[in-house]
């Protein structure tokens, strides 16, 4: 039960609150490195070109 809570705060509530981002355990590193610098790029690329 504490496990399925946990892993229910961490990709339910942690996503909604980051737009989508959550470390995936069952990825591989470079899956989950590419998919959080695509994240900051999505997020950044509006500002710079707003800049």
């Amino acid at each position: 039960m504490g496990s399925q809570a946990l892993q229910i705060l961490r990709q339910g509530v942690w996503a909604s609150l980051t737009g989508g981002w959550y470390v995936d355990p069952h990825q591989s590193t470079f899956s989950n490195c590419f998919h959080l610098y695509l994240w900051i790029f999505l997020l950044a690329f509006p500002f710079l070109l707003f800049m």
